[in-house]
Protein backbone atom coordinates (compact mmCIF):
# COMPACT_ATOMS: atom_id res chain seq x y z
CA UNK A 1 0.00 0.00 0.00
CA UNK A 2 1.18 3.50 -0.85
CA UNK A 3 -0.33 6.77 0.30
CA UNK A 4 0.58 10.24 -0.90
CA UNK A 5 -0.45 13.27 1.17
CA UNK A 6 -2.90 15.72 -0.37
CA UNK A 7 -0.02 17.93 -1.49
CA UNK A 8 3.71 18.47 -1.08
CA UNK A 9 3.12 21.24 1.45
CA UNK A 10 1.14 18.91 3.72
CA UNK A 11 3.94 16.36 3.58
CA UNK A 12 6.60 18.94 4.45
CA UNK A 13 4.48 20.39 7.28
CA UNK A 14 4.00 16.91 8.74
CA UNK A 15 7.69 16.00 8.51
CA UNK A 16 8.66 19.27 10.18
CA UNK A 17 6.16 18.70 13.00
CA UNK A 18 7.50 15.17 13.53
CA UNK A 19 11.08 16.48 13.65
CA UNK A 20 10.09 18.62 16.64
CA UNK A 21 8.70 15.73 18.70
CA UNK A 22 10.59 14.48 21.77
CA UNK A 23 13.35 12.08 20.67
CA UNK A 24 12.99 12.85 16.95
CA UNK A 25 15.89 12.91 14.50
CA UNK A 26 16.74 15.54 11.89
CA UNK A 27 14.20 16.93 9.44
CA UNK A 28 15.71 15.00 6.52
CA UNK A 29 15.55 11.76 8.51
CA UNK A 30 11.91 12.43 9.39
CA UNK A 31 11.08 13.16 5.74
CA UNK A 32 12.58 9.85 4.72
CA UNK A 33 10.78 8.00 7.54
CA UNK A 34 7.43 9.53 6.58
CA UNK A 35 7.96 8.61 2.93
CA UNK A 36 8.76 5.02 3.90
CA UNK A 37 5.68 4.88 6.16
CA UNK A 38 3.64 5.88 3.11
CA UNK A 39 5.08 3.00 1.09
CA UNK A 40 7.89 4.76 -0.82
CA UNK A 41 11.64 4.16 -0.76
CA UNK A 42 12.59 7.60 0.51
CA UNK A 43 11.77 11.31 0.25
CA UNK A 44 13.15 11.60 -3.30
CA UNK A 45 10.96 8.71 -4.45
CA UNK A 46 7.78 10.30 -3.13
CA UNK A 47 8.75 13.64 -4.65
CA UNK A 48 8.82 12.03 -8.09
CA UNK A 49 5.33 10.67 -7.54
CA UNK A 50 3.55 13.95 -6.74
CA UNK A 51 2.36 14.40 -10.33
CA UNK A 52 2.14 10.72 -11.18
CA UNK A 53 -0.56 9.52 -8.79
CA UNK A 54 -4.19 10.38 -8.18
CA UNK A 55 -4.46 11.41 -4.54
CA UNK A 56 -7.68 10.99 -2.51
CA UNK A 57 -8.82 14.10 -0.66
CA UNK A 58 -9.05 12.13 2.58
CA UNK A 59 -7.22 9.04 3.79
CA UNK A 60 -9.38 6.20 5.09
CA UNK A 61 -9.20 5.16 8.72
CA UNK A 62 -7.40 1.98 7.64
CA UNK A 63 -4.79 4.03 5.76
CA UNK A 64 -4.26 6.35 8.72
CA UNK A 65 -3.79 3.37 11.03
CA UNK A 66 -1.32 1.74 8.64
CA UNK A 67 0.79 4.87 8.04
CA UNK A 68 0.90 5.80 11.74
CA UNK A 69 1.83 2.26 12.79
CA UNK A 70 4.60 2.07 10.17
CA UNK A 71 5.93 5.47 11.19
CA UNK A 72 6.05 4.41 14.84
CA UNK A 73 7.98 1.27 13.89
CA UNK A 74 10.49 3.24 11.79
CA UNK A 75 11.06 6.12 14.21
CA UNK A 76 10.25 4.57 17.63
CA UNK A 77 8.47 7.84 18.47
CA UNK A 78 5.33 7.68 20.61
CA UNK A 79 2.28 6.77 18.55
CA UNK A 80 0.06 9.40 20.16
CA UNK A 81 2.52 12.19 19.36
CA UNK A 82 2.84 10.98 15.76
CA UNK A 83 -0.90 10.80 15.20
CA UNK A 84 -1.35 14.27 16.67
CA UNK A 85 1.38 15.69 14.41
CA UNK A 86 -0.11 14.09 11.29
CA UNK A 87 -3.61 15.24 12.18
CA UNK A 88 -2.92 18.87 13.06
CA UNK A 89 -0.78 19.36 9.93
CA UNK A 90 -3.68 18.00 7.85
CA UNK A 91 -1.53 15.27 6.40
CA UNK A 92 -4.48 12.88 5.99
CA UNK A 93 -6.92 15.47 4.68
CA UNK A 94 -7.86 19.16 4.80
CA UNK A 95 -10.53 19.02 7.52
CA UNK A 96 -9.53 16.59 10.31
CA UNK A 97 -12.19 15.67 12.85
CA UNK A 98 -11.89 14.37 16.43
CA UNK A 99 -14.26 11.48 15.67
CA UNK A 100 -11.84 10.19 13.04
CA UNK A 101 -8.86 10.66 15.36
CA UNK A 102 -10.70 8.67 18.03
CA UNK A 103 -11.46 5.82 15.61
CA UNK A 104 -7.84 5.70 14.39
CA UNK A 105 -6.37 5.69 17.92
CA UNK A 106 -8.78 2.98 19.05
CA UNK A 107 -7.81 0.83 16.07
CA UNK A 108 -4.12 1.27 16.96
CA UNK A 109 -4.78 0.34 20.59
CA UNK A 110 -6.70 -2.72 19.41
CA UNK A 111 -3.42 -4.08 18.06
CA UNK A 112 -2.05 -4.03 21.61
CA UNK A 113 -4.99 -5.96 23.03
CA UNK A 114 -6.09 -8.60 20.51
CA UNK A 115 -9.13 -10.48 21.77
CA UNK A 116 -7.50 -13.91 21.51
CA UNK A 117 -10.02 -15.37 23.96
CA UNK A 118 -12.70 -14.19 26.40
CA UNK A 119 -10.17 -13.99 29.26
CA UNK A 120 -7.60 -11.85 27.45
CA UNK A 121 -7.04 -8.32 28.74
CA UNK A 122 -9.01 -5.89 26.59
CA UNK A 123 -11.51 -8.47 25.36
CA UNK A 124 -14.90 -6.77 24.76
CA UNK A 125 -17.63 -7.54 27.26
CA UNK A 126 -20.82 -6.09 28.71
CA UNK A 127 -21.48 -5.28 32.36
CA UNK A 128 -24.71 -6.90 33.48
CA UNK A 129 -24.30 -6.14 37.18
CA UNK A 130 -27.27 -4.31 38.74
CA UNK A 131 -27.33 -0.62 37.86
CA UNK A 132 -24.90 -0.77 34.91
CA UNK A 133 -27.45 -1.21 32.12
CA UNK A 134 -25.41 -3.56 29.93
CA UNK A 135 -22.59 -1.00 29.68
CA UNK A 136 -19.77 -1.56 27.21
CA UNK A 137 -16.54 -2.70 28.85
CA UNK A 138 -13.23 -4.50 28.41
CA UNK A 139 -11.85 -7.38 30.48
CA UNK A 140 -9.13 -6.58 33.01
CA UNK A 141 -9.35 -9.93 34.82
CA UNK A 142 -11.79 -12.79 34.28
CA UNK A 143 -12.12 -15.62 36.77
CA UNK A 144 -12.33 -19.23 35.62
CA UNK A 145 -15.87 -19.80 36.91
CA UNK A 146 -19.02 -17.63 36.73
CA UNK A 147 -18.81 -16.83 40.45
CA UNK A 148 -15.09 -16.05 40.52
CA UNK A 149 -13.78 -12.51 41.06
CA UNK A 150 -13.37 -10.53 37.86
CA UNK A 151 -12.68 -6.94 36.85
CA UNK A 152 -13.74 -4.87 33.85
CA UNK A 153 -12.95 -1.34 32.64
CA UNK A 154 -15.87 0.72 31.38
CA UNK A 155 -16.32 4.38 30.50
CA UNK A 156 -16.28 5.58 34.09
CA UNK A 157 -13.89 3.33 35.97
CA UNK A 158 -12.97 -0.24 36.80
CA UNK A 159 -15.64 -2.49 38.29
CA UNK A 160 -14.99 -5.46 40.58
CA UNK A 161 -17.58 -8.12 39.89
CA UNK A 162 -17.93 -11.83 39.15
CA UNK A 163 -17.38 -13.46 35.77
CA UNK A 164 -21.08 -14.06 35.21
CA UNK A 165 -21.69 -10.30 35.27
CA UNK A 166 -19.34 -9.57 32.33
CA UNK A 167 -20.37 -11.83 29.45
CA UNK A 168 -18.30 -11.66 26.27
CA UNK A 169 -19.45 -9.12 23.69
CA UNK A 170 -18.58 -10.69 20.34
CA UNK A 171 -19.52 -7.60 18.32
CA UNK A 172 -17.53 -5.27 20.58
CA UNK A 173 -13.99 -3.93 20.25
CA UNK A 174 -11.34 -2.07 22.18
CA UNK A 175 -12.51 1.49 22.89
CA UNK A 176 -11.04 4.47 24.75
CA UNK A 177 -13.23 5.17 27.79
CA UNK A 178 -14.84 8.60 27.82
CA UNK A 179 -12.92 9.84 30.83
CA UNK A 180 -9.61 9.61 28.94
CA UNK A 181 -10.62 12.11 26.23
CA UNK A 182 -13.99 13.73 26.90
CA UNK A 183 -14.04 17.37 28.11
CA UNK A 184 -16.07 17.64 31.32
CA UNK A 185 -15.56 21.36 31.86
CA UNK A 186 -13.04 24.14 31.52
CA UNK A 187 -10.90 26.44 33.61
CA UNK A 188 -9.99 30.02 32.74
CA UNK A 189 -6.43 31.05 33.57
CA UNK A 190 -5.25 34.55 34.47
CA UNK A 191 -4.19 35.29 30.88
CA UNK A 192 -7.65 34.36 29.59
CA UNK A 193 -6.67 30.94 28.25
CA UNK A 194 -9.23 28.16 28.56
CA UNK A 195 -8.13 24.73 29.72
CA UNK A 196 -10.51 21.88 28.91
CA UNK A 197 -10.37 19.29 31.70
CA UNK A 198 -11.53 15.70 32.07
CA UNK A 199 -13.96 14.22 34.61
CA UNK A 200 -10.91 13.35 36.71
CA UNK A 201 -9.80 17.00 36.51
CA UNK A 202 -6.80 16.36 34.29
CA UNK A 203 -5.94 19.15 31.81
CA UNK A 204 -6.71 18.01 28.26
CA UNK A 205 -6.39 21.03 25.97
CA UNK A 206 -5.18 24.60 26.35
CA UNK A 207 -7.13 26.95 24.09
CA UNK A 208 -6.07 30.53 23.40
CA UNK A 209 -7.65 33.03 21.03
CA UNK A 210 -5.86 33.15 17.70
CA UNK A 211 -3.82 30.00 18.35
CA UNK A 212 -4.36 26.33 17.63
CA UNK A 213 -5.37 24.22 20.66
CA UNK A 214 -2.39 22.62 22.43
CA UNK A 215 -2.38 19.20 24.09
CA UNK A 216 -1.91 19.84 27.79
CA UNK A 217 0.03 17.92 30.43
CA UNK A 218 -2.49 15.76 32.36
CA UNK A 219 -0.40 16.24 35.54
CA UNK A 220 -0.18 20.03 35.27
CA UNK A 221 -1.54 21.95 38.23
CA UNK A 222 -3.70 24.71 36.77
CA UNK A 223 -4.13 28.00 38.63
CA UNK A 224 -7.56 28.98 37.42
CA UNK A 225 -9.68 32.06 38.05
CA UNK A 226 -12.94 30.55 36.81
CA UNK A 227 -14.36 27.06 36.50
CA UNK A 228 -17.32 25.95 34.38
CA UNK A 229 -18.79 22.54 33.45
CA UNK A 230 -20.22 21.12 30.23
CA UNK A 231 -21.92 18.25 32.11
CA UNK A 232 -23.11 17.32 35.56
CA UNK A 233 -22.54 13.83 36.94
CA UNK A 234 -25.97 12.59 35.87
CA UNK A 235 -25.77 13.85 32.28
CA UNK A 236 -22.17 12.67 31.91
CA UNK A 237 -23.20 9.13 32.82
CA UNK A 238 -26.15 9.25 30.45
CA UNK A 239 -26.69 7.29 27.23
CA UNK A 240 -23.21 6.71 25.80
CA UNK A 241 -23.83 7.57 22.15
CA UNK A 242 -25.50 10.84 23.11
CA UNK A 243 -22.67 11.82 25.47
CA UNK A 244 -20.04 10.97 22.82
CA UNK A 245 -21.84 13.08 20.22
CA UNK A 246 -22.06 16.00 22.65
CA UNK A 247 -18.39 15.68 23.64
CA UNK A 248 -17.22 15.57 20.03
CA UNK A 249 -19.20 18.71 19.26
CA UNK A 250 -17.60 20.49 22.24
CA UNK A 251 -14.19 19.61 20.82
CA UNK A 252 -15.17 20.85 17.36
CA UNK A 253 -16.45 24.10 18.86
CA UNK A 254 -12.99 24.59 20.38
CA UNK A 255 -11.24 23.66 17.07
CA UNK A 256 -9.79 20.47 18.55
CA UNK A 257 -9.10 17.80 15.93
CA UNK A 258 -6.83 15.32 17.72
CA UNK A 259 -6.75 13.50 21.07
CA UNK A 260 -5.25 14.65 24.40
CA UNK A 261 -2.13 13.26 26.04
CA UNK A 262 -4.28 11.63 28.75
CA UNK A 263 -5.37 9.07 26.14
CA UNK A 264 -1.84 7.66 26.17
CA UNK A 265 -2.36 6.52 29.78
CA UNK A 266 -5.12 4.15 28.66
CA UNK A 267 -3.10 1.03 27.72
CA UNK A 268 -1.12 1.13 30.97
CA UNK A 269 -4.30 1.59 33.00
CA UNK A 270 -5.98 -1.33 31.24
CA UNK A 271 -2.97 -3.64 31.49
CA UNK A 272 -2.39 -2.87 35.18
CA UNK A 273 -6.05 -2.62 36.14
CA UNK A 274 -5.62 0.90 37.54
CA UNK A 275 -7.74 3.98 36.97
CA UNK A 276 -6.66 7.52 36.12
CA UNK A 277 -6.86 8.62 39.75
CA UNK A 278 -4.29 5.93 40.66
CA UNK A 279 -1.86 7.17 38.01
CA UNK A 280 -2.26 10.92 38.43
CA UNK A 281 0.37 13.08 40.10
CA UNK A 282 -1.89 15.32 42.13
CA UNK A 283 0.69 18.07 42.56
CA UNK A 284 0.16 19.86 45.86
CA UNK A 285 -1.54 16.76 47.26
CA UNK A 286 1.50 14.59 46.84
CA UNK A 287 3.19 12.45 44.24
CA UNK A 288 1.26 9.70 42.50
CA UNK A 289 2.64 6.71 40.64
CA UNK A 290 2.90 8.53 37.35
CA UNK A 291 4.32 11.89 36.40
CA UNK A 292 3.68 12.37 32.70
Amino acid sequence: MTFTAANALAFKRAAQAISKLPGASSLSTCQSALAQACGYRDFFHIQKMWNAVVRPEYASIETQVSVTARLHKITSLQTGFLLDALTRTRFFGPNPDPATSLAVREALFERLFPASDRKAVGSPCRIQAPGYHNARAMVVLRGEDPDRRSRAMFDHGILDCVSGEIPAHRAGRVFIPLRFWMPYGYWVEEDGSQVLFSRDYCPLWKVQNGAAPVRDDPDRWVKWTKQEWFFDECSFRGETDRVIAQGLQILRDHRVTSLPRLVEWFPECLAKGKWISNMKNWGVWGEGERAG
